[in-house]
């Protein structure tokens, strides 16, 4: 190639290869700023889709559908719930929905293959702690980078949820102490899990 073939293809080559480079920043960045919006304290959340109905094992990838505010057992959305403020340094945390008999869980991760908790939790044999057992996402599935909030939505035995302190088991990421609501049709307080180390 002559030295002024070379030019002359210098150029188009690099605003392709500026092209290709925006698309792929554009890619990266649209999924959002880490925590979802968790340091302003707002929740963040996917445009609706289409529902899901509850169920007792949910595919192990589902897309988060409904919305952050109050999702019903067996719902996910992506970000944190209504007024509740994220936090980095805990893998998870818990807190009661404003609707009665349905806890919060809170996972944070992969925005496209989150941490899911089941729909549907129960008291352990002690009858002391309450197990929500978690989804991992599918492994063979590609996830982004990032590390966002996921909220899913968990129906809880209705003595669970009776204005007391209770003991959550969140599968083996670890357990919390959830507080009761201060006023029925809010949410209570998003109680996290202890940073390891």
């Amino acid at each position: 190639m002559t030295d002024r073939a070379f030019r002359a293809l210098r150029g188009p080559l690099l605003a392709g290869a500026a092209a290709a480079l925006a698309v792929l920043v554009t890619a990266c960045a649209s999924g959002g700023a880490p925590g979802g919006g968790a340091s302003s304290g707002t929740s963040s959340s996917a445009p609706p889709s289409p529902s899901s109905s509850p169920s007792d094992s949910p595919s192990t990838s589902p897309a988060p559908t409904g919305d952050a505010a109050a999702p019903a057992p067996g719902e996910h959305v992506r970000g944190l719930p209504a007024g509740a403020e994220g936090t980095f340094d805990s893998p998870a945390g818990a807190a009661w929905s404003p609707d009665a008999g349905v806890l919060l869980v809170v996972t944070y991760g992969s925005s496209s293959c989150p941490l899911l908790a089941e729909a549907r939790a129960d008291w352990d044999d002690t009858g002391e702690t309450l197990d929500v057992g978690m989804v991992e996402p599918d492994p063979g599935r590609a996830c982004t980078m990032d590390y966002a909030p996921t909220t899913s939505a968990v129906a809880v035995p209705a003595d669970a949820d009776a204005g007391t302190p209770v003991t959550v088991r969140l599968g083996d990421l670890g357990e919390v102490e959830v507080a009761p609501r201060a006023t029925d049709g809010e949410a209570g307080p998003v109680a996290w899990v202890p940073a390891a180390g």
